[in-house]
């Protein structure tokens, strides 16, 4: 249990104040006050001292140096039972701090009255937040309130035990680090260097802007043509990007292509670079997946390319194309035929961040990466599993993994020795659909209506029943690679048994949303 022997309170938000000063007064709480604080607790009649008393130095600035101060912060940041940090307050004469009271400067809640930048300068917080970080590295020694919310909570334990029990000192120590972090980027999105802002977002009328990181594996910050960057193409590079990485860490000997339309690859090829003319092979079979899905796509190439993979370009239209060591000067006799393309530059390879987050309803997911690269491959069928068909498999398990789900993709190796995604059928809520309405079809047209036999299929998930099984047996599918995992599994695999087709599990669901 937590005894609140010293307070200091320091709130814009008077709201449920004049309480909690009560409750924390009437079980031996002596209370320090700044400013409007102060003046609200002294009118309400509650014995307050000034927190000039805690700091020994006086407000300054126009309010702008108030509990800044080597007394105040020791006597939050001191350690209770730590013998050395004792020995200090004692010789410092330091009056410890159990609670804290602050909200912040209304920063956030301004940013949409079209407050000059001096203006809302004045509206940073230095102080409070300050305050708050110190409070919450003491938890649960020292009691951080930054919500009237959180008042009546602790004023009932006050008029009954005394005290405030540690799990409530915990939970507001969490909810301060939330609230600390939430004001800072409000912050940094007004005032910091790394907003880059876009023409438009997602559509027209969304706005938007991009923060780069420091380390990030794509140059967002120099593109290398004159047309701005939208946002739409900053989110399709980033997914071929993915895909790029996983391809050029699993298959070193080989070069790669792909091409990405609305977030999906739509075009991917991986060629031996032993291979004559290696990169402009993939490039054409990465093209050739899905000419139509090509037209005004994003393309990212595993390798430095040269002028005649840039010509090709010339009477194909794309919005972006990406590569390591890409420069400036490469893109001229190809910008007097694409005045608008669109280039960036790859400056590595390497895992910026272990985890993505996304925006939701009222917070932000946070998640590791699918970074899955050598799923182990498992034969379930009467029909053994190839083992030689394992490189063609991780191959198309990272094609489809940046498709929406549900999503199947068709790849094969072809008889140059060339893998590629012959068709693909994504974000659709039946999985049977996009196969056999998408992925099949499109396969279809490129290789014709029978010849899908050497082909892999590829799902992202497991097949909860035998009809997609079904299918694929009716057009003469031989492989299939699915995680596994269904309750069905065992109908699934005797309706692979009847068609005579080898099929393997992976253990590995890859669901995108």
């Amino acid at each position: 249990m937590l005894k609140l022997n010293r307070a200091l309170l320091s709130v814009s938000d008077k709201t449920g104040l004049v309480e909690l000063a009560q409750a924390m007064h009437k079980s031996g709480t002596e209370l320090y006050a700044s400013g409007g604080t102060l003046k609200t607790l002294e009118e309400a009649g509650i014995p307050c001292k000034k927190a000039e008393e805690l700091s020994e130095t006086p407000e300054a600035f126009q309010g702008r140096m108030k509990t800044l101060s080597f007394k105040i912060f020791s006597g939050l940041l001191a350690r209770r039972n730590d013998v050395k940090d004792k020995a200090d307050w004692e010789k410092l004469n330091i009056k410890l701090l159990d609670a804290v009271v602050v909200n912040f400067y209304p920063f956030h809640k301004n940013l949409d009255k079209n407050l000059s930048r001096a203006e809302l300068t004045e509206l940073i917080d230095i102080g409070g937040p300050a305050l708050v970080r110190a409070a919450a590295k003491n938890s649960p020694d020292v009691l951080v309130l930054t919500d009237p919310a959180q008042y009546s909570e602790v004023v009932t334990q006050l008029k009954t035990a005394g005290t405030v029990n540690q799990e409530t000192a915990l939970k507001a120590s969490a909810q301060a680090w939330d609230l600390v972090t939430e004001y800072d980027q409000s912050i940094q999105s007004v005032f910091g260097e790394g907003m880059k802002p876009l023409r438009y977002g997602e559509n027209p009328h969304q706005k938007a802007s991009l923060k780069v990181n420091a380390n990030s594996p794509l140059d967002w910050n120099h593109p290398l043509t004159a047309t701005e960057l939208s946002y739409n193409n900053i989110v399709d590079l980033s997914s071929a990007y993915f895909v790029a990485r996983d391809l050029k860490s699993a298959f070193p000997d080989r070069t790669s292509v792909v091409i990405v339309k609305h977030n999906n690859p739509c075009g991917v090829a991986s060629v031996p670079k032993s291979a004559p003319k290696a990169q402009l092979r993939a490039l054409e079979k990465a093209w050739a997946c899905d000419p139509v899905s090509a037209f005004g796509g994003v393309l990212i190439f595993t390798d430095e390319i040269d002028s005649e993979i840039l010509s090709y370009f010339e009477t194909r239209f794309v919005e972006l194309l990406s590569a390591p060591k890409l420069q400036a000067g490469n893109l001229g006799d190809l910008l007097k035929h694409r005045k608008n393309l669109k280039a960036v530059t790859v400056r590595h390879w390497d895992l910026e961040s272990p985890s993505m987050q996304m925006s939701v309803a009222g917070g932000v997911l946070t998640q590791t990466l699918d970074l899955q690269l050598q799923e182990p491959i498992k034969g379930v069928t009467e029909v053994a599993w190839p083992t030689e068909f394992n490189e063609l498999a991780h191959f198309g398990i990272f094609c489809n993994k940046t498709l929406k789900s549900n999503s199947v993709c068709l790849v094969q190796k072809d008889s140059d020795g060339d893998f590629r995604m012959v068709g693909a059928g994504q974000g659709q809520p039946n999985r049977v659909e996009a196969m056999g309405k998408l992925a099949i079809p499109r396969a279809q047209n490129i290789l014709g209506r029978d010849h899908l036999g050497d082909c892999i299929l590829i799902s992202d998930a497991f097949f909860p029943f035998r009809d997609s099984v079904d299918v694929a047996a009716n057009v003469g599918i031989k492989y299939i690679i699915q995680p596994g995992g269904s309750i069905k599994d065992a109908s699934v695999i005797a309706a692979c048994n009847e068609h005579k087709i080898a099929m393997a599990f992976t253990g590995f669901r890859h669901f995108r949303h």
